[in-house]
């Protein structure tokens, strides 16, 4: 009769040993995985932002912009790293085609995530003094022309765009919704102008891999500010500041005290106009307000969906209460500062 126990591999000590080196090795391989990790709130109403030229009033309190600290493309990811990140709960690990594209370099990154906090600044400049009544006259200029595109070298960076197909445009977003109407191989004619000439050129759209019609370059809005701000934030790039930024300016330009001496974060792209936009990466933000001591936390709303264990994120640093509060415009963050102490708050449960 065969017997029914299960039988061990017996295998030769050479190969245990090579197997168990297999194994380690694994561990110290570099693998297409970055770590996400939540980064230290900083402070926007010291030195971060300068304003001259005009009246400015002292600020209170702390009003922070939140990040994530993420390995870089050319970073060296291990499979304990992978381990580590997996047990850690703070700590998020994701495939690397999910952060960054294809054949991305550490550099590519840092030039992207400065364009973008750049660009972010200024929509936040704007959309503050948009808030405040203040008129600040702007343009749209390229900043960069794709070079796989039909219009690369025919407009160069630095040019104004006066018009498409004889539509002017007021804001980027107008221009871009405007040629997503369009189709690949249609032709656009483009007004712009050029160390003060005026310069007309047919242009054919280019087709993304989507299908989708595309003229091939980055345009910025650019203003003429009544009176300089610079903002300044070391060590952090992308565009998800532009909310608190944009408070950040405002509040230094109100003799009302908005922040009355709280301990406030947030995060949200921001457009022009002043329309608070998602951003990646919110747990990670949630945590690390979380052991800064936030009070208040502004989210976007649209974000509201991606936070997960609502209840336990609002527990602040020595068992205070952290109020998580979504908004869509700026003018709504604003009129959340002003609320009083014992006001009912908007929260992300209304979008659940």
């Amino acid at each position: 009769m065969r017997s029914l126990l299960p039988v061990r591999g017996n295998l030769p000590g050479p190969s245990k040993i090579a197997l168990a080196l297999l194994i380690l090795g694994a561990f110290f391989l570099p693998a297409p995985f970055v770590m996400l990790s939540p980064g230290t709130p900083q402070n926007i109403l010291g030195e971060a932002i300068k304003i001259s030229g005009t009246q400015i009033y002292p600020t209170s309190g702390k009003l922070s912009v939140t990040s994530v600290m993420v390995t870089d493309p050319d970073s060296y990811i291990t499979g304990f790293d992978i381990l580590y990140g997996w047990i850690d709960k703070s700590r998020a690990i994701l495939p690397r085609e999910e952060v960054y594209p294809d054949g991305e370099t550490s550099a590519d990154a840092a030039r992207e995530g400065a364009a973008e906090m750049n660009s972010s600044q200024i929509n936040a400049t704007a959309a503050a003094l948009s808030y405040l009544g203040i008129q600040s006259p702007s343009k749209l200029v390229i900043v960069d022309v794709n070079k796989e595109s039909k219009g690369f070298k025919v407009i160069l960076p630095g040019d104004q765009i006066l018009s498409i197909d004889d539509k002017s445009f007021l804001k980027t977003t107008e221009l871009i919704n405007y040629l997503g109407e369009k189709k690949p191989n249609d032709v656009v004619r483009v007004k712009f102008l050029r160390a003060g000439v005026e310069i007309i050129k047919d242009i054919e759209l280019s087709a993304r891999d989507d299908g989708s019609a595309y003229i091939g370059v980055n345009i910025q809005q650019q203003f003429d500010f009544p009176f300089d701000v610079k903002i300044k934030l070391e060590e952090t790039g992308g565009p998800s500041g532009g909310l608190i930024f944009a408070l950040g300016v405002i509040e230094k330009l109100t003799a009302e005290d908005l922040v009355k001496n709280r301990n406030i974060a947030g995060t949200g792209t921001i457009t022009t106009d002043g329309r608070v936009g998602p951003i990646g990466g919110i747990a990670e933000k949630l945590i690390g307000a979380q052991k800064a001591g936030v009070e208040i936390f502004f989210t976007p709303t649209k974000n509201c969906e991606d936070i997960k264990n609502l209840d336990q994120f609002e527990k602040a640093k020595g068992g205070k209460t952290m109020k998580i509060v979504p908004v869509a415009t700026l003018a709504e963050a604003v009129s959340v500062l002003k609320l009083p102490e014992n006001a009912s708050f908007p929260t992300c449960k209304s979008y659940a």
